[in-house]
């Protein structure tokens, strides 16, 4: 399974992901519903599916709080939605992330993931960067597993 940090200049991150026998509309739902999401990403999850719904990402156990609203929702699409954890009450601005869902020709899908604006001072901006795509490398290779382990049970 294809994961992929593609280039781009520092101020968005790009990264591509292929899944393969798991459709645009499924793989849709593990980011918009709390159980499937709770799979691979957060421990809890508080999810408004629809454009300007929010969403409250928790880690109870370390009391770390991600939060923010749906600015796209097209099931199948694409998905947009603001981010900002609650202990980066200085970070300047908020980052949007956005997710195409592209239909491949073995009923897989690729996923193609931006996160951004960072407008930080350089440090901040390369370790801000440096952290989410850590971030994403591990939690889309889980998204990965997950989704195997699915399609081989099915």
């Amino acid at each position: 399974m294809a994961l992929t940090h593609l280039p781009s200049g520092p101020e968005v991150l790009l990264m591509e992901a292929d899944f393969p026998s798991t459709s645009p509309q499924t793989l849709f739902r593990y980011w918009t519903e709390s159980a499937s999401l709770c799979q691979w990403w957060p421990q809890a999850a508080e999810i408004e599916p629809f454009i300007g719904g929010k969403y409250h990402l928790s880690w109870p156990g370390m009391n770390w709080h991600l939060r923010g609203s749906y600015t796209s929702f097209e099931v199948g699409k694409h998905l947009a939605f603001t981010w900002r954890w609650d202990s980066d009450e200085q970070e300047p601005g908020e980052r949007i992330v956005e997710l195409a869902f592209e239909a491949l020709l073995d009923d897989g899908t690729r996923l193609l993931l931006t996160h951004g604006p960072y407008e930080d001072t350089p440090a901040e901006q390369e370790l801000r960067f440096e952290h989410h795509l850590a971030g994403w490398q591990h939690f889309l290779a889980r998204l990965q597993q997950v989704l195997a382990g699915q399609n081989e049970a099915s």
